[in-house]
C-alpha cells in the first residue's frame, strides 16, 4: 500500500477518511497522483485550525477556498475542485460538511476540434522525419521517425510510447503491451508489418548490447528516458519544415492529433469494409483504451465530416430499419 493511501500521510481528524478516499478512487482505476497532495495540504489546514469535530463549517471551507498570496486562479481552482471531490465523499457518508460553490474557469473553453492530417501531409511529414539530423551524441534523429510513426500507426498517446519498456515490445509476436495507461488500463496493441520492420531496424541499431527488460525502449544513449517536451519541440520543427501552420501550443496541430487522425482513418477503413459505423465504435474504443464508448463518439462526427459518403451509407440502412426512412 502506498504511503498516501495510509492515515499517517495526512493530519487532522479526517486523516483516515482521506486515506480511504484515495484507496477508493484508485480501486476504480484512477491514478490520482495530484489529489493526495491537495488533501495533505487541506488536512494540515484543518489541523492548524484545531478542528476536533467530525464536521466542516462554511466559514472554514470558505477560508480554505480563498485565493492565496502569489497563487494564480488556475491553481486555486484546481485546489478547490480536488478538495470538493473529497467533501462530496464525506457528504455521502453522512458527515456534515459545507460544499463550496463551483468556481468558473478563468477563461471560456470552446470545444476543441482535432486536426486531422491529410494523406499528403502525412507523406511529407514522415519523409521529412527521415531526413532529420542533429549534433552528436543526440539519438533523436534515429528515434523520432519511429516515435512519430507509432503515434499515427498505432494511435497511441505520447506518454504510452515513451513509457514503453524493452519487455513491452514483443518483436517476435509483433505487438506492444501498454501498461498502466490512462484510467490505469493495460492493453495489447498489434503492429502492422511495416511498423514491425521499423521496430526491428531501430532495435538492431539502438539495442546492440544486451538490454535490461526494465529499461525504456526509447532512451538516450546514456539511458535517460525521452521527455514529451523534447519530442514536441522536434515535432514543431518538422511541421514548420513541411509547411503545416501551427496555431501555438495547445491550439494544434498537437502530437495527440496523430491519435485522432489514426482513429478517423480506422473508422473510415472499417466502414469501407462493410461494417456499420456504430458497430465499429466499441471496437475502436477498446483498441484506444477509452473508459467508455462515449469517449470515442467524437470520431463518428469527425469521420462523417471528412467523408460524407459514410452518412449516405447510414441513411441507406435507416431506410430499411425505419418505415419511411428513405424519405428522411
Amino acid at each position: 500500500m502506498r504511503p498516501d493511501e495510509q492515515s499517517f500521510y495526512y493530519e487532522s481528524i479526517f486523516a483516515g477518511h482521506m486515506a480511504e478516499f484515495i484507496r477508493y478512487k484508485r480501486a476504480q482505476g484512477l491514478k490520482y497522483t495530484a489529489v493526495p497532495l491537495s488533501l495533505r495540504s487541506f488536512s494540515r489546514f484543518i489541523a492548524a485550525k484545531g478542528t476536533g469535530e467530525m464536521a466542516l463549517s462554511k466559514n472554514l471551507i470558505e477560508e480554505w477556498c480563498r485565493l492565496r498570496a502569489n497563487e494564480n486562479k488556475l491553481t486555486q481552482r484546481r485546489r478547490i475542485v480536488e478538495t470538493t471531490q473529497f467533501l462530496k465523499y464525506l457528504a455521502e457518508k453522512g458527515i456534515p460538511i459545507y460544499l463550496p460553490r463551483t468556481t468558473r474557469k478563468p477563461r471560456s473553453q470552446q470545444a476543441f476540434t482535432p486536426y486531422i492530417f491529410s494523406p499528403d501531409e502525412l507523406h511529407w511529414f514522415f519523409q521529412k522525419c527521415d531526413q532529420l539530423t542533429a549534433r552528436a551524441p543526440s539519438s533523436m534523429p534515429t528515434m523520432l521517425p519511429l516515435i512519430f510513426r507509432v503515434l499515427y500507426g498505432c494511435g497511441l498517446r505520447i506518454s504510452e510510447v515513451l513509457n514503453l519498456k524493452y519487455s513491452d515490445v514483443d518483436l517476435d509476436a509483433g505487438h506492444l503491451v501498454i501498461r498502466k495507461a490512462k484510467f490505469n488500463k493495460d492493453r495489447m496493441v498489434p503492429l502492422s508489418e511495416s511498423l514491425l520492420r521499423l521496430f526491428h531496424n531501430y532495435s538492431a541499431t539502438a539495442h546492440r548490447s544486451s538490454t535490461d527488460n526494465d529499461e525504456y525502449f526509447f532512451a538516450h544513449k546514456d539511458s535517460r528516458p525521452v521527455k514529451a517536451d523534447n519530442v514536441y519541440s522536434w515535432y514543431r520543427k518538422v511541421l514548420w519544415a513541411v509547411g503545416i501552420s501551427h496555431g501555438g501550443r495547445g491550439n494544434g496541430p498537437r502530437l495527440h492529433d496523430f491519435r485522432h487522425t489514426f482513429s478517423v482513418y480506422a473508422m473510415k477503413s472499417m466502414t469501407d469494409n462493410g461494417m456499420d459505423i456504430y458497430c465499429a465504435l466499441p471496437i475502436l474504443s477498446t483498441y484506444l483504451g477509452h473508459a467508455s464508448v462515449s469517449a470515442t463518439g467524437q470520431y463518428v462526427r469527425l469521420t462523417q465530416d471528412m467523408f460524407p459518403e459514410i452518412v449516405s451509407k447510414v441513411s441507406t440502412i435507416a431506410a430499411f430499419v425505419i418505415p419511411g426512412g428513405d424519405m428522411i
